[in-house]
């Protein structure tokens, strides 16, 4: 199970179609075609959008508290939607 985080701060557990999630599936959650990973502390993976910036986004609170946590550049934040996921969900 995956947690997806919109811009609003809507948190949604999420699962693979099969074991584990595929390239394409991830797109789609992620509403992108570029994804970007940042390595949690706690060993989950956060995936989003690389070029979440240059689109009109909003700042997802959320995630960026997560990004600041797991030792981010400060400053810098999430723009877009955030898929959380373990190591061992992605293939």
């Amino acid at each position: 199970m995956a947690t997806l985080i919109t811009n609003d701060g809507t948190v949604t557990e999420v699962s693979a179609q099969n074991t584990w999630f595929s390239l394409d599936e991830m797109y789609s959650l992620l509403e992108c075609s570029r994804m970007e990973t940042v390595y949690l502390q706690d060993g989950r993976i956060m995936w989003i959008d690389e070029e979440g910036k240059l689109k009109p986004h909003q700042v997802n609170i959320q995630a960026t508290l997560l990004l600041q946590k797991a030792g981010g550049i400060p400053g810098d934040y999430v723009a877009g939607i955030a898929l959380i996921t373990e190591r061992n969900e992605v293939q």
